[in-house]
């Protein structure tokens, strides 16, 4: 990187832990039962959106720009096949213990065959991904979620998912290999390149969320409703009490 691009990368980060303070909070944040640290996450909410505009979003941009697509889809199918060993520990901790036994065997699969993942042959086979995540697994134990919060970095979450995160991360083979040797340095580029690829996948949803009248709530909603629907498999009941998405698991009880 030049000494110009240097200045550049680090005026966009002071200018976005600046911005991070100019976040308009309405007269009615908190009121949302979901949402009652709604004033501290909409200034977290702004300092993401604005190193995402001056960073994340621009080396995205040229890193689908500039990799053909092939290559893209190699890259994602590396990460996934990386998390197969977190959704068979967290299938089988559900009871799926069909759907353990099929990540497992898509990972030794994809690894061997595949090439370490770079292509999903299990998936040619019919052994398609069954995704869960520890935040899942707490959620189906009957866990509540908590408050919605965003993190600097990596934005939203809610209490129990942020648990379910951080207890994920010792699923992950990446881990494994890097973090108790002097190697860990090496495992920096590759958590950069899985963050870029992560962005590339919701490149498409950018246009809808800025057009909402109110990004921080269309982002907030979209992430609730989502997890709910990946906790339920997809086909999450047909009502549920938006204000209480902490008991959404009451009728499982």
């Amino acid at each position: 990187m030049t000494k110009v691009g240097m200045k550049k990368t680090l005026l966009a980060v002071t200018l976005s832990a600046t911005l991070a303070g100019c976040a308009a909070v309405p007269p009615t944040a908190g009121e949302n039962p979901n949402d009652p640290w709604e004033a501290f996450n909409r200034q977290t909410n702004e300092f993401n959106m604005t190193l995402d505009d001056y960073v994340l979003r621009p080396v995205t941009e040229c890193y689908v720009d500039w990799v053909p697509e092939p290559v893209r889809d190699s890259v994602s199918n590396f990460f996934d096949n990386l998390t197969e060993p977190r959704n068979t520990i967290n299938n089988i901790l559900q009871g799926k213990i069909g759907d353990g036994f099929v990540s497992l065997v898509r990972f030794v699969i994809n690894t061997t065959v595949g090439v370490v993942g770079l292509f999903d042959v299990a998936d040619k086979m019919d052994l398609k991904a069954a995704p869960e995540d520890f935040g899942q697994t707490l959620a189906v134990w009957g866990v509540p979620s908590g408050p919605y919060i965003v993190w600097p970095f990596l934005g939203p979450s809610t209490i129990r998912e942020s648990v379910g995160s951080g207890a994920d991360i010792f699923s992950q083979p990446t881990y494994w290999a890097y973090s108790n040797s002097e190697d860990w340095k090496y495992g920096v580029p590759l958590t950069a390149l899985s963050v870029v690829d992560m962005r590339s996948r919701l490149l498409a949803a950018d246009a809808m969320l800025k057009s909402a009248i109110d990004p921080y709530v269309a982002m907030r909603e979209a992430y609730l409703n989502n997890r709910i629907n990946q906790i339920y498999d997809g086909n999450p009941p047909l009502v549920l009490q938006v204000d209480e998405f902490e008991d959404e698991f009451e009728d499982k009880q």
